[in-house]
């Protein structure tokens, strides 16, 4: 992987000390991953994202609000791909989640399922940017 202008933006949404230290690791272990920044509640989020433009979103979907100000995860941009890391299974949250494929990571979250599932992301916006079917 190695080259550094290859490296694709990403950001952590999690209100968990020791779960940010665990995905400050695993995108740490990738040469193609750039972490740009750590929010901890919900009005963090809008300001991440709009000062990085991130290409991958890590996000917990229970956080704190902060002063969010209006401001929700349906609101997040469909340029970025969000992976929930989270203890609560996409099936069953019932607050207001992006448009568009999200991805799953299931807390506890191993490097092999991380591993695995960042491939997979970056092998998708590799295959949409040249316009090959998956």
């Amino acid at each position: 992987m190695g080259n550094e202008s290859k490296r694709i933006s990403c950001i952590v949404i999690e209100d968990n000390v020791l779960a940010v230290e665990m995905m400050e690791d695993y995108i740490g272990r990738r040469d193609d991953l750039e972490l740009l920044g750590i929010g901890h509640e919900l009005s963090d989020v809008k300001f991440l994202v709009e000062k990085h433009n991130p290409s991958i979103i890590f996000l917990d979907l229970v956080i704190p609000p902060g002063e969010s100000k209006g401001y929700h995860i349906g609101k997040l941009p469909a340029t970025s791909t969000v992976i929930v890391i989270s203890g609560v299974p996409l099936s069953e949250y019932r607050g207001i989640l992006p448009e568009g494929k999200i991805y799953e990571l299931p807390k506890p979250i191993s490097f092999r399922s991380f591993d695995t599932c960042v491939n997979e992301v970056l092998d998708m916006r590799m295959n949409y940017r040249y316009g090959t079917s998956i």
